[in-house]
C-alpha cells in the first residue's frame, strides 16, 4: 500500500468463509483499513469526518454497526491483520480507509461470491476507485494483452528458460509454466502480463508481470519415483487446450504426465490436477516451501515436506495451494 491507495483494489472471497487480510503501511502518511456493510462506504467515510480532533484517539472508526471489521491506524511500516468472517449472502463488501481526505479515493471491494465468472472488468467496476479504472482502460489501450481469460502467451518470462509459456486464469490469477523444465515455477494474483514490448518489435525483452507472485516452486521438478530422492528425467510432450487451459503433458521414464492447473475456489489459489499413465512404484511428491502458503491434496499424505502417494492413489490426484496472507 503506497499513496492513497490500496495494491488490491478488489479480490474474491466465498460466502460464509474466514479470511485474513493483513494491511501493511509502506507508506509515508498513516492508513487505516474498515471492512463495511453493502453499499455504506460513503456513510461510514463522512461518519469518520465528523470525528474532528477526537478522531486519532479513536483511529478514525466511528461508531456503527455499519463497520463489521478494522484495523488501527498505522504509521509507516505499521503492520496489522483482520479476520472476516464472510457472511453466507452473495454480495459486495466495501473497504475503506477512514483517515481525513483518504475515504473518497482509497477504497476497494471484497466480493463474496459462488459465480466468479460474473465480476465486472476491473475497467468497468463501479465498486473501485474511479482513478483506478480509468488507468486501467488507459493500460489496455496502450498494452495489447488479451484481455479475456483463460488465456496462454509463450514468451520471454523472468526466472525461466526460453521455453516459458504464461498463462492467465480466471479470478485475476496467473502462472509461468517452463516447458524447458516441466515444471511450474510461479503463480502470481492481481493480473496478467505487460507484454507491450512484443508488439513493438523487441520480441527478446522479458514480459514484465502485473501483479505480485505468492507462490515459487523452490524444489524444481516435484515427482521422485519409487522413493523420495529419486528424481527421474522427464521431457515435455506438448499441452492440449481444455476450455481455455493447457493441459500440460510429459513423459518421466515410462510414466506419462497429465498436469491441468486452475484457479481455486477461494483465492489467491490454485489447484493442479494431476493424471498419471502406468504407475506400479510408490510416488514422492516434493512440496515447495512459501510462506502463508495452505496445501491440500485429495491423495496420499503429507509427511514432512512430501506428498507420498501409492500407485492406486497417484494415478489421478489434486495439489491445491491456497494463500492465506
Amino acid at each position: 500500500m503506497a499513496g492513497l491507495k490500496y495494491d488490491k483494489v478488489r479480490f474474491m472471497v466465498s460466502p460464509g468463509s474466514t479470511v485474513r487480510i493483513t494491511l501493511e503501511n509502506v507508506d509515508e502518511m498513516m492508513h487505516n483499513m474498515l471492512i463495511v456493510k453493502p453499499e455504506t462506504r460513503v456513510s461510514v467515510v463522512k461518519a469518520a469526518e465528523t470525528m474532528g480532533e477526537r478522531g486519532v484517539e479513536h483511529d478514525f472508526i466511528p461508531k456503527s454497526s455499519n463497520v463489521l471489521e478494522s484495523t488501527p491506524l498505522l504509521g509507516p511500516g505499521g503492520q496489522a491483520s483482520i479476520l472476516f468472517k464472510v457472511p453466507d449472502k452473495e454480495t459486495v463488501y466495501p473497504y475503506v480507509c477512514t483517515y481525513p481526505a483518504h475515504g473518497m479515493v482509497m477504497y476497494g471491494a471484497i466480493y463474496a461470491t459462488r459465480s466468479p465468472d460474473d465480476l465486472p472488468p476491473l475497467d468497468e467496476d463501479p465498486n473501485i476507485p474511479e482513478q483506478v479504472r480509468n488507468q486501467m482502460a488507459a493500460s489496455m489501450s496502450l498494452h495489447p494483452y488479451p484481455r479475456d481469460m483463460p488465456t496462454l502467451t509463450r514468451l520471454f518470462m523472468p526466472e525461466s528458460s526460453p521455453a516459458a509459456i504464461a498463462v492467465g486464469m480466471e479470478k485475476e490469477q496467473s502462472y509461468n509454466w517452463d516447458a524447458g523444465y516441466s515444471f511450474l515455477r510461479y503463480v502470481w494474483d492481481g493480473g496478467y502480463i505487460d507484454v507491450a514490448n512484443q508488439w513493438d518489435g523487441k520480441a527478446h525483452e522479458v514480459a514484465k508481470i502485473k501483479g505480485d507472485i505468492y507462490y515459487r516452486n523452490t524444489t524444481g521438478f516435484p515427482f521422485r519415483v519409487s522413493h523420495q530422492d529419486s528424481v527421474p528425467q522427464h521431457e515435455f510432450q506438448g499441452y492440449r487446450m481444455i476450455d481455455g487451459y493447457p493441459r500440460f503433458k510429459y513423459d518421466m521414464g515410462d510414466i506419462t504426465v497429465s498436469e491441468l492447473i486452475l484457479p481455486a475456489q477461494t483465492t489467491p489459489g490454485f489447484r493442479i490436477e494431476y493424471v498419471l499413465e502406468n504407475v506400479d512404484q510408490p510416488i514422492w511428491y516434493a512440496l515447495s516451501d512459501n510462506d502463508e502458503i495452505r496445501v491440500e491434496v485429495s491423495k496420499g499424505t503429507i509427511e514432512g515436506d512430501m506428498v507420498k502417494l501409492t500407485p492406486d492413489q497417484a494415478q489421478e490426484f489434486t495439489i491445491s495451494i491456497i494463500s492465506e496472507e
